[in-house]
């Protein structure tokens, strides 16, 4: 016992087994980086990684390949994932970038002046998903409470709190109903305090001899501001998901009852618009209430998700008994036929393509949908 003290005492000895020790420590330290290098090297990327390389390495292979860009007579363009490894736009095969056997398709389009670059991946445990078809999977059709509905050949959410939620050009939007043909997937705008409150109409109307404005959508103010907030307020990427509408502008009576669209598209606007405004009869059938049938039905503001505690809001519809009213609701979802002069919000809807690539969200206010 007396010897191990008198080794571990001596200076000399205490100064070799330090050395010996930090050896072994250093060692340890460098097969530990040498293992977190590799690790990162050879880390695995996901699906939703390995799209945004997708996206990355298209973007660059059109700069330097201008002649591969889709045209307005040739709007749409494919790339192979194996074009982009062939000339070193990804640094290796997809197959060693995520951990699964894959291939990949990107589809570049030429829309409303802008392109989009859609990319496809193709694996033996993934497939890339598009934004309409991850809605549906979220939301079967349902016949009660809060979802999605089959009504008048669509597919539209009804009730006080569907998952309907999408983040688009950094503000929140619903979902108001989705073309299973074409895949059209309309949206409202949610944060109403983003867009402007003013009249629908300020003009004098000669007809009633009124100073309330003119309820006729396609000469209102209110046309003017929303091509002016689909100008300004929507970068060039918003705008080339959007689609151009038809503008159902017809009036209806305060007694009507009915909601199937045949009513407010009886006169259809000849010039299609990328923003617009929501007719009357898509805010009716929001509400699951089976009182709910007119403007009138003060059961509209029932199981509605459209209600919007923020303030006042403009419809497209025109009152067709009195020219210089149009239907609003208010902060309480009553409808109410109003002066086209008075100031609301222009709770503007867009229409954009639901073939868009999913890629996160479930639909709630705290994760809404995202798309790319």
């Amino acid at each position: 016992m007396n010897k191990v003290k008198e080794f571990f005492s001596n200076q000399e000895n205490k100064k070799k087994i330090y050395f010996i020790f930090g050896g072994i420590l250093g060692a340890i330290l460098l097969i530990l980086l040498i293992f977190l290098i590799i690790k990162f090297v050879n880390r695995k990327l996901s699906y939703a990684d390995m799209e945004d390389q997708l996206v990355e390495a298209t973007s660059k292979y059109l700069k330097e390949h201008p002649d591969s860009y889709p045209t307005e007579s040739n709007p749409s363009v494919t790339i192979l994932g194996e074009t982009l490894v062939n000339e070193k736009y990804l640094k290796k095969e997809i197959n060693k970038l995520v951990k699964d056997t894959c291939s990949a398709e990107i589809e570049v389009l030429f829309k409303n002046e802008s392109y989009q670059v859609k990319p496809f991946l193709s694996c033996s445990r993934y497939d890339t998903k598009l934004f309409y078809d991850k809605v549906l999977e979220d939301n079967p059709v349902t016949s009660k409470g809060s979802g999605l509905y089959d009504l008048n050949e669509m597919v539209v959410f009804r009730g006080d709190s569907p998952n309907n939620y999408v983040k688009f050009n950094d503000t929140l939007w619903r979902i108001v109903k989705m073309d299973p043909v074409d895949y059209t997937v309309t949206m409202i705008l949610d944060d109403i305090k983003y867009t402007v409150n003013g009249p629908w109409d300020n003009r004098y109307n000669t007809t009633e001899e009124s100073k309330h404005g003119i309820n006729h959508f396609s000469l209102s103010v209110i046309s003017n501001t929303l091509d002016t907030l689909y100008q300004e307020n929507f970068s060039d990427k918003a705008k080339s998901y959007m689609l151009p509408m038809n503008i159902c502008a017809g009036e209806r009576s305060e007694t009507e009852s009915i909601n199937d669209g045949s009513v407010e598209c009886s006169y259809i606007l000849p010039e299609q618009k990328y923003l617009s405004l929501l007719p009357l009869y898509d805010y009716i059938n929001a509400s699951t209430d089976y009182q709910c049938t007119n403007a009138s039905s003060f059961a509209c503001q029932n199981y509605n998700y459209l209600v919007n505690p923020a303030g006042k809001w403009w419809t497209l519809t025109p009152d067709g008994y009195q020219g210089t009213k149009v239907y609003s609701i208010n902060f309480k979802g009553r409808i109410s036929s109003e002066a086209a002069d008075s100031k609301k919000y222009a709770r503007y809807v867009a229409a954009i393509d639901g073939s868009m690539i999913y890629r996160k969200g479930n639909g709630t206010s705290s994760n809404p949908y995202i798309f790319i």
